[in-house]
């Protein structure tokens, strides 16, 4: 799957060329069933196309359709699918997210992209990660309260191999093959998993933080590391990474099968997910004596816009509906709390997280009974 982060996300928000298509669709990781999901998104896309021509000239909009359409004959794209699938669309701009959750299927034409489901990920202060470090195989994986999804590393170095290159000058000393016809070369010198020369480890592992680091420091959820012991050594000793939880899971993971993984990260991560809260809140509390807080929607609305929040802590069982002008800042509510009224009405809490994430803030859906205040939302000011 792919990783979608907070840069992704602030790409999708910046203004694109109308008009935006966003297509949202559940998937299936079963390879066998590629042609179903395929069919699906055909569908999808003949929807958009109705949509489209309704309220557009068909030459702003055939060149991107056209660049759709080609994801259809792809089956490598199909046979390697994840729980949900995110399309964009726009003149000159095209996106794919496989993700590791399922996603409500949705086509969405209009002036934007539709990126609500993202921000809702994103938000879930129950998001993690898992680090599976060995010579031969590092590996990233997604995960939440309902289980682990592996997820591409794009920029993180796979192996030694791939980090250090292909010629590797190991002591002669240190090697012995004995496995046999077609099996790879033994070699010895630091303890389980920690074969090779001192530099060429340590300069892989250090490649491994860098990449880590570009691809994960948008993100708040801590990352777990599974290594066998002498990694766990050597990791903590070179990472530079903020997020980089202090326990982690011992021992060799690369054939684990994800539930196994996720038994056990879990109670680490729920160890995490208490503290990432209580420190929200004690923010808050800090910023509240400060009078570096606000409550009310209009005002965080206003204050969202100028780019003057850090902090946006929102009731996740929460629903307000309305309007919102991106420009100002001016809130209009059509409805507190039930389903979605129709017309052009948006989810506001959802719809201002999208806006303080765009300016470089935090946004963090939390359960109702640990909200500090009753309003459905609780902005710290920068």
């Amino acid at each position: 799957m792919d990783y979608f982060g907070r840069d992704d996300l602030r790409e999708l928000l910046r203004e694109p060329a109308p008009p935006a298509v966003s297509i949202y669709l559940s998937t299936t990781r079963i390879s066998t069933d590629w042609q179903a999901d395929r069919l699906r998104f055909r569908a999808a896309l003949d929807r958009a196309r109705e949509l489209l021509t309704a309220d557009y000239d068909p030459s702003s909009f055939k060149p991107l359709v056209e660049e759709l359409e080609k994801l259809l004959p792809d089956q490598d794209f199909w046979i390697h699918q994840g729980d949900g699938l995110a399309v964009f669309g726009a003149p000159g701009f095209a996106r794919t997210f496989r993700l590791p959750v399922e996603l409500p299927e949705l086509v969405v034409v209009g002036p934007n992209f539709h990126t609500r489901p993202l921000v809702q990920l994103l938000q879930a202060p129950d998001r993690y990660w898992i680090l599976s470090l060995s010579q031969n195989d590092v590996a990233l994986w997604s995960g939440d309260s309902s289980g682990v999804r592996r997820v591409d590393p794009k920029g993180v170095p796979r192996s030694l191999r791939e980090a250090v290159g292909q010629y590797m000058d190991y002591e002669p000393e240190t090697f012995h093959s004995s496995l046999g016809a077609g099996l790879s070369p033994v070699y010895h010198g630091h303890g389980a998993g920690m074969d090779g020369k001192d530099w060429e480890v340590e300069a892989f592992v250090r490649k491994v933080d860098q990449g880590l680091r570009e691809l994960l420091e948008p993100d708040d959820g801590p990352l777990l590391l599974a290594a066998v012991e002498e990694y766990h050594s050597l990791y903590r000793s070179v990472s530079q990474l903020k997020n980089l939880a202090a326990e982690g899971i011992r021992g060799n993971v690369s054939s684990w099968a994800p539930e196994r993984l996720h038994r056990a990260a879990w109670p680490l991560v729920e160890k995490s997910v208490a503290r990432r809260i209580d420190e929200a809140l004690q923010l808050w509390e800090s910023a509240y004596g400060l009078k570096k807080v606000e409550s009310d929607l209009s005002a965080s609305a206003r204050l969202a816009v100028a780019g003057r929040v850090r902090l946006l802590m929102t009731d996740r069982d929460r629903k307000i509906w309305g309007h919102l002008d991106r420009a100002t800042g001016a809130v209009e509510i059509v409805a507190d709390e039930g389903s979605d009224p129709g017309g052009d009405a948006v989810e506001l809490l959802d719809e201002l997280a999208e806006v303080v994430i765009l300016h470089a803030g935090r946004a963090l859906a939390l359960p109702g009974d640990r909200m500090p205040t009753g309003t459905g939302l609780a902005t710290v000011l920068r």
